[in-house]
């Protein structure tokens, strides 16, 4: 029993050094395994060398900066050189494929030459507050069965409606509202404009529509008396001189009155005139505002054209617009109607 006691004991002393030496074979094995599934790693996967890479995508973005810069210059030049020729245009160029349609200050774009008569529809006396009747709901037919539809239609009305029917700011744009709803049934295409409703000269107590009185000149002369009296040597003669006196005084007396009279319609007519100037003053402005509210709503274009108010737009009358007040509205058109564009 001891000997195989003995015996365990030397075999166990035997067998610890074998059981090391397996140990350390095992770990060396795993570390080999370990070392070449990293290699085998990145072998499969091999580092790249960005620098070249980097150097390319920086050539590539300074080539691409050069390239988009000259692009943007080129577009800018072709701009100015499309301003420029737009510029050069004339107004019935430029209005090309655009319809002005409405009163009298409508017509006054075809009498002053500024647009030729196939670009103006318009009829005098028409007004929204009676289309049908004033002819406009016409002209608009007129337009809608053309063999091509206008880009874009500018109306101007309201003058007859403030002057003439006398209704209330509101009730002219809630009619006015009506037609331009009509307008964008009938053309859907189409861009609708409004221009305000032109202003009135404020005119003096004389009708003067330059600001200053005007002056009457007194064309009467005084009668003259012709009377000689220095052949009254009988009672012949001197009744005579009396029968003439008394007759050159009643030509005189007659003369006077007649002269009086006449002074005195003058003044009288003078004061119609007047009177009748003063008529036409008319205050646009709560129109005008009703219109620029109406276009909101609408979603259409306002054409505000309330500032061309100086004395040369505008004839002795002081409502009668000149041929320099619709080059100035036609500037207003083209601006809001060609934004891309810079009018002068």
């Amino acid at each position: 029993m001891k000997m195989f006691e003995k015996n365990k004991e030397k075999m166990k002393e035997k067998m610890e050094p074998d059981k090391v030496l397996r140990f350390a074979i095992v770990a060396v094995i795993l570390l080999f395994l370990i070392g070449a599934l990293i290699i085998g790693t990145r072998m499969m996967n091999p580092r790249v060398d960005a620098t070249e890479g980097v150097k390319k995508l920086t050539e590539l973005e300074d080539a691409n900066v050069q390239k988009i810069d000259a692009q943007i210059q080129e577009l800018e030049q072709t701009e100015a050189d499309e301003a420029t020729a737009w510029k050069a245009k004339s107004a019935k160029e430029k209005m090309d494929g655009c319809i002005v349609l409405g009163d009298s200050t409508a017509l006054g774009f075809r009498q002053n030459d500024i647009l030729s008569k196939s670009q103006v529809k318009s009829k005098d006396g028409a007004t929204v507050s009676d289309a049908e009747g004033s002819g406009l709901n016409e002209l608009l037919t007129a337009v809608t069965e053309a063999e091509t539809a206008p880009q874009k239609l500018i109306l101007c009305i309201g003058r007859g409606d403030v002057a003439v029917s006398g209704e209330t700011a509101d009730a002219f744009a809630a009619n006015y509202k009506s037609f331009v709803e009509q307008v964008k049934a009938a053309l859907p295409d189409t861009k609708v404009y409004v221009c305000s409703i032109p202003a009135y000269l404020s005119l003096t107590s004389t009708g003067d529509a330059t600001g200053s009185a005007d002056s009457d000149t007194d064309s009467d002369s005084d009668a003259k008396d012709t009377t000689d009296n220095s052949d009254s040597k009988s009672s012949t003669d001197s009744k005579s001189s009396t029968d003439s006196k008394s007759s050159t005084d009643s030509k005189s007396s007659t003369d006077s009155k007649s002269s009086t009279d006449s002074k005195s319609n003058s003044d009288t007519s003078s004061d119609e005139s007047s009177l009748s100037k003063m008529s036409t003053a008319l205050d646009v402005t709560s129109y005008n505002e009703a219109l620029k509210a109406l276009c909101k709503e609408e979603k259409v274009k306002y054409v505000d054209t309330t500032d061309l108010t100086d004395a040369s737009y505008f004839g002795e009358d002081g409502s009668t617009m000149t041929k320099a007040y619709y080059e100035a509205c036609i500037n207003k058109i083209l601006e809001a109607a060609f934004r891309n564009y810079v009018i002068q």
